[in-house]
């Protein structure tokens, strides 16, 4: 049997330094879940049509359709949350420490256990999901830091819902646009920021958030998000002794489900929002290919607040992972197959991240001193060169 891969193993990794600040080109980590047969799969004695390979990046569809897949990681019902978050977001977590962008999004069907992995259930230790692990894992940093190392952290907690921003901790705030600022940067006009102290602030806000989502029952899943919804932590860290600063955003997205409306039983204000829903998804599906095709002259973000919002994690400055949530279940296969070409699509595209440093004047000094001595260098150059070109002439010149 085979190894499984390094936990926080991440794929395809090159560097560039520009500057004193480094750069890396690094391609979105992919991690497939398999959850366990449903009380509705059960019931309907639903064949078992996903088999989890024994090298741990495979993953065998043996249903109908005899395929195969393999990802950064795969891993089965038996997998415990700690597992999975050690396995896909703890290297993005490192990362954003250390002043990098970060996201973490979860995609796959209705019911496939997107929210359970995002959330799961956050007073519970063992079955807490990957957001409140890396909240933790940010406050243990902090805590281990030195006493030079100043922090201040804010979250916003956004909503798309019917292809409108809606801010979850001011659930009046609605249809909120979407903005670009002077340097690229993309962010949410007039949404609420919260700045906090401890863990349990943030747990907090995630409840009053979590309360003011959308949710609808459906055949498929009794509190089916009817939304996307987008965690956002940013993190400034200041170091007094040298008076740098680093400023890094961390992105955790539980997208909506995708859904067939034939199986979802959605009608009245339900199939709305699967249209919507089923809309904005695809616009999120075709970003995903025009940038893992490599070719595409036009990246279309602007199609819908999804992929504006998302611009820099797919395909931008940012460290990257993504979880897609299947069921093993024969009578899903067609979602299943669905969600798993969209892995191995998002697998190809290559990100470019890069810390988010601010010099300190000490630093500053200290590469212009570096800048003056190359010029001093290639001043010296050209003037040996010029010696050399007036000597020749005058060499023949005199023959």
């Amino acid at each position: 049997m085979a190894n499984p891969p390094e936990a926080g193993a991440s794929p395809q990794v090159s560097r560039k330094s520009y500057a004193g600040n480094e750069e890396v080109e690094r391609g979105i980590s992919v991690l497939c879940r398999i959850r366990p047969l449903n009380a509705k799969e059960i019931r309907e004695k639903s064949e078992i049509a996903v088999n989890v390979a024994e090298d741990g990046v495979g993953v065998d569809l043996i249903g109908s359709e005899k395929m195969h897949f393999d990802f950064d990681a795969v891993v089965g019902s038996d997998c415990s949350q700690e597992d999975v978050y050690n396995r896909c977001a703890k290297s993005v977590v490192e990362d954003y420490l250390e002043g990098f962008n970060g996201t973490v999004f979860a995609y796959g069907q209705t019911g496939s256990g997107k929210t359970y992995t995002m959330e799961g259930l956050i007073d519970d230790p063992e079955k807490r999901g990957l957001l409140p692990r890396m909240v933790c894992s940010i406050f243990d940093f902090m805590e281990n830091a030195g006493e030079h190392m100043q922090f201040m952290i804010q979250v916003q907690f956004l909503e798309i819902y019917n292809e409108k921003i809606r801010d979850l901790l001011s659930p009046d705030k609605d249809n909120l646009k979407v903005r670009e600022d002077r340097t690229g940067g993309i962010y949410v006009e007039g949404a609420t920021s919260h700045y906090i102290t401890t863990e349990l602030e943030v747990q907090q806000l995630l409840e009053l958030g979590a309360s003011s989502r959308a949710t609808a029952e459906t055949f498929m899943n009794q509190a089916s998000s009817r939304s996307h919804s987008i965690f956002i932590i940013t993190l400034e860290q200041t170091n007094t002794r040298d008076g740098s600063r680093k400023r890094s955003k961390l992105f955790m997205v539980d997208l909506a489900g995708s859904e067939m409306v034939r199986k979802t039983g959605a009608e009245g204000a339900t199939l709305k929002e699967a249209q919507h829903i089923n809309k904005s998804l695809s616009a999120l599906s075709n970003v995903i290919f025009a940038l893992s095709e490599g070719k595409a002259s036009h990246i279309p973000y602007r199609d819908s607040k999804l992929t504006r919002i998302l611009q820099e994690a797919i395909g931008g400055n940012c460290r990257t992972a993504l979880i897609i949530n299947c069921s093993p279940a024969r009578m899903n296969e067609p979602e299943t197959i669905s969600t798993m070409r969209f892995g191995k699509s998002a697998k190809r595209i290559k990100n470019k991240a890069h810390i988010n440093k601010e010099q300190s004047p000490a630093e500053l000094k200290m590469l212009l001193a570096e800048m003056q001595k190359k010029n001093r260098e290639l001043l010296s150059i050209i003037a040996a060169k010029d010696f050399e070109i007036n000597t020749l002439k005058v060499v023949g010149g005199g023959g």
